[in-house]
């Protein structure tokens, strides 16, 4: 490693953090960073900017020379200058105060990525400790300094931070053989291999283009046997170098294909994991149990799909976009969402989002402005899922300059240009939608997948009632539920029609919690009992 010039270790440095910085990224968009930044109130990279720093200044001042270079590669290594580490001697002990305050608290950085590998089998962990390593030998070895004082603050970093670390990541990852491995080793996992490639073609490139030709297309072999009847003038340094060309290449090219292998099987790995979640959590939906086996089904066939694909078997033919029928609130929206995350994990849509639009979205006015609403709608839901409700309000205008059929038209021919990376799901009433799929013949051969969402029994209303007000942090009262699922008895076919199923239900909850919040509001020395009971009170009248 002493041959690395200053600029070279910052680069490996800088790579690291790059590594560690979507480590933390992906902690926050699984959720891993909420509760943390309920307490810090602080992004996680931010926290991440500090932390580096401060392990950086106090492996400085440990080894003893925390000086010009040292503080220029620490200000400069994290995307912010989180702690304010100055070039100027007069600001250097507030920030070693905060560096050694920091150094102090536990790794909660490590440990969240602990707990990610526990919940989805990843190695999250031993990859941003090994990277960490590889930001403090960079340093360590800056200015060709490099000591034994930079090696003994490793070691005891790990001592530290290993007691904070579950038992699996301690045994089986980052181990005591593996910090001795790394230290002794004196490399940069990659770094290393990077910079002999560098200097390896710099030397080519001064070779001559023949030499190097003929070089190259020799083997061992053949080199040896031209040597021997003098027809190649090469002495036996040069030989030498040409055979340790050809290993390290192997060896690269072998650690490379190592390296990827590892990332194939972390995300293998997520993928399956990510799916796993999401099934589960269309199981867990309330009623729909006829939806769930439907979309089960799909889910199965897809898999064996892709199977078929991976053994090189004629695919089968399949349309994977959908008509949803049903009355408002049954669910259609919830599970088009999941639906399109589920599509994601499978490898069929790239994104995974789900943009919903209607008529109004998608028909314009004017002549020519409907072909590019739709052209602006469908462009936003590529690599995701297209869910258009009441679509059948595209061909239910009688009107001669109606633009319903314009945008039919336009969508098709969308479909067809995207068909790998979009899917479109069309919901309403189910006579309205076998009447809006016979308006245009491209339509019926593109959706052969019909799910039917029936209205929600009281039972399962009332189910829904106590989810809300579960996640809202309210009890009702025995007499409560009691009145609210007698006002749900109470109403005619037509009201129930009205009512809305799930949204009906929603809109109830808002109005009970109305009722309370002007109940409790008059309560003086209010308790948190009081305010997380909802009483007979609250709730009467609110269907009637």
């Amino acid at each position: 490693m002493q041959g690395f010039t200053n600029q070279q270790l910052f680069q490996i440095a800088k790579r690291n953090y790059e590594k560690i910085s979507l480590f933390c990224e992906t902690l926050e968009n699984e959720g891993y960073w909420e509760k943390p930044k309920e307490i810090l109130n602080e992004p996680i990279i931010a926290v991440l900017d500090k932390y580096v720093q401060a392990v950086l200044m106090n492996l400085s001042t440990y080894c003893g020379y925390f000086n010009k270079e040292e503080k220029k590669f620490i200000i400069n290594l994290p995307s912010v200058n989180a702690i304010g580490c100055s070039e100027q001697e007069e600001q250097e002990e507030i920030c070693l105060l905060t560096a050694k305050k920091m150094m102090a608290s536990p790794p909660i950085l490590l440990q969240l990525c602990g707990v990610r590998d526990i919940r989805k089998s990843s190695m999250f962990t031993g990859y941003f400790f090994d990277a960490l390593v590889n930001i403090m030998l960079s340093l360590s070895y800056l200015n060709h300094h490099h000591s034994d004082f930079s090696i003994k603050f490793i070691e005891e970093y790990y001592k530290k931070i290993l007691v904070f670390l579950n038992e699996d990541v301690s045994q089986n990852i980052i181990t005591p053989r593996y910090l001795f491995r790394k230290l002794s080793s004196e490399q940069f996992e990659m770094e290393k291999i990077k910079k002999r490639k560098e200097d390896k073609l710099q030397k080519l490139e001064k070779k001559k283009e023949k030499e190097t030709a003929v070089e190259a297309a020799l083997t061992d072999e053949e080199l040896q046997q031209l040597l021997r009847q003098g027809k190649l003038k090469i002495n036996a340094p040069k030989i030498k170098e040409i055979q340790q060309q050809k290993k390290e290449a192997l060896e690269r090219e072998i650690e490379e294909a190592r390296i990827e292998e590892i990332k194939r099987r972390m995300k293998e790995t997520n993928n399956k994991n990510r799916l796993e979640e999401l099934l589960q959590e269309l199981d867990g939906l309330i009623g729909l149990n006829e939806v769930k086996e439907e979309m089960k089904s799909l889910v199965n066939l897809i898999k064996v799909r892709k199977l078929r694909e991976s053994y090189q078997m004629p695919s089968m033919n399949m349309t994977y976009h959908m008509v949803f029928t049903g009355n408002p609130g049954t669910g259609k929206t919830t599970v088009a969402r999941l639906v399109a995350q589920i599509y994601k994990e499978l490898g069929l849509l790239s994104k995974g989002q789900l943009v919903e639009t209607d008529r109004a979205g998608l028909v314009a006015g004017y002549i020519g402005q409907t072909a590019l609403k739709v052209k602006d709608v469908v462009e936003q839901a590529i690599g995701g899922i297209l869910f258009i409700d009441e679509a059948y309000a595209l061909t239910s205008n009688d009107m001669s300059n109606d633009f319903g059929k314009e945008a039919i038209d336009t969508l098709v021919k969308m479909m067809e240009d995207n068909r790998n990376n979009l899917v479109v799901i069309v919901a309403g009433y189910k006579e309205e939608m076998e009447d809006f799929l016979k308006a245009n013949t491209g339509l019926i051969s593109r959706f052969n997948k019909f799910i039917s969402f029936p209205d929600y029994s009281i039972k399962e209303l009332m189910e829904i009632l106590e989810d809300f007000s579960k996640r809202s942090g309210v009890e009702l009262e025995e007499e409560a539920k009691r009145q609210i699922e007698a006002g749900l008895n109470a109403m005619t076919e037509e009201s129930r029609q009205r009512y809305g199923n799930a949204r009906g239900i929603r809109n109830t909850f808002e109005k009970i919690m109305i009722n309370q919040a002007n109940r409790v509001v008059e309560i003086e020395d209010l308790t948190q009992e009081q305010l997380t009971r909802i009483t007979l009170d609250d709730v009467k009248g609110i269907l009637e």
